[in-house]
């Protein structure tokens, strides 16, 4: 089996496929992919933003791993037509919204699937997950030699998932 980050059609491919999992499966593959790009996804029409409200009224700002992913869920929701895939660079969001977002009480919306139940939480809960993550894989390489066995992806998405993420009922 090929390595994901090498091969972006597959890795898209399985971002794709990850659409099916649960909320917390799909905040572990967020995590992993926006570590992995420095990127992720928001929904756009003209100036506007998409923001969603969950069942407790509070606004979220929805986000994807993929422009893939986040046409997928879009493409479910004819009222959303308009809206289409845009790009925000982790760095930038971190510097110019994140914090704007917290203070504001918005949350962030985290990989919605096709239905829009996603997993929600405070941007800056998001950022100090995705700098853990960020920190972990810039220690991993050389910490054990024992470690050649490589990365099973689909166990660290759910060790994370049960770290991290406490999705919303919705």
């Amino acid at each position: 089996m090929s390595d994901p980050h090498t091969d972006p059609a597959q890795l898209e491919q399985e971002l794709l496929d990850d659409q099916g999992l649960s909320a917390a499966e799909r905040y572990a593959a967020f995590l992993a992919a926006v570590a992995d790009s420095g990127r992720f996804w928001v929904a756009e029409s003209g100036e506007y933003l998409l923001t969603l409200f969950d069942g407790e009224e509070q606004e979220l700002l929805p986000a994807w791993p993929s422009a893939a992913t986040a046409r997928a869920a879009l493409t479910q929701a004819p009222t959303l037509a308009g809206y289409a895939p845009a790009p925000r660079e982790l760095a930038v969001w971190r510097e110019r919204a994140a914090a704007a977002m917290g203070e504001a009480g918005v949350g962030v919306g985290v990989f919605p699937d096709t239905a829009m139940q996603c997993a929600v939480v405070a941007p800056a809960q998001l950022l100090e997950h995705l700098d853990a993550l960020i920190a972990d894989a810039g220690a991993a390489p050389g910490e054990s030699e024992g470690a050649s066995t490589g990365l099973d992806l689909a166990q660290a998405q759910r060790a994370l998932a049960q770290k991290f993420a406490k999705p919303k009922e919705g």
